[in-house]
């Protein structure tokens, strides 16, 4: 996996001293309200985490995860994952971050680095990206929309969250529309 670099981060393959720092951010109540984590969030799937579904995901050619750092060798601060959707060229991304590196900008200079790679054909060479997101989670389409990522004539769809029916939300970005 390439490591993708920019102003002021290291994106980078999560790695084995990395399972403490999953398993607080992924523990994190506020994390576990959007994503579809195990809950609760163990150590152990902290481990299976960084030991398993990463390599599997490389291994596969399914998914790529990036970890966030401050430099090569700064603790993790968050992840961005792209996993390939069965539409052909298509891919979605999710990510979150530790409560401490919030709201500095960190995530949106992540997602446009992750997107750039994910978008450029010589990187990933996907033509478009998803994201999705549950309403109430403005916060979500607010970073997605920065990066590029258009909502209009989006329509509720039904997913299955934890065994709740939840409705959600549905973005695009295509190569011509990243930002940054």
């Amino acid at each position: 996996m390439q490591a993708l670099r920019t102003a002021r981060l290291v994106l980078d393959t999560p790695r084995e001293t990395d399972i403490p720092a999953v398993f607080a951010a992924c523990s994190d109540p506020e994390i576990l309200r959007w994503i579809p984590l195990p809950e609760p969030y163990t150590r152990e799937s902290a481990e299976f985490f960084v030991r398993s579904y990463v390599p599997h995901g490389l291994a596969s050619g399914r998914f790529t995860v990036w970890g966030i750092r401050e430099s090569e060798t700064s603790p993790l601060i968050g992840v961005v994952e792209v996993r390939r959707d069965d539409a052909p060229g298509a891919a979605s991304l999710g990510c979150w971050l530790t409560p401490a590196a919030r709201r500095g900008g960190v995530m949106t200079e992540a997602l446009t680095a992750v997107c750039a790679h994910a978008l450029d054909p010589e990187g990933l060479g996907f033509e478009r990206l998803h994201w999705e997101y549950l309403p109430g989670n403005e916060v979500s389409r607010r970073l997605a929309e920065a990066v590029g990522f258009d909502f209009s004539g989006v329509e509720p769809h039904t997913i299955d969250f934890r065994g709740e029916q939840r409705q959600s939300l549905r973005g695009e970005l295509s190569r011509d529309g990243l930002r940054g």
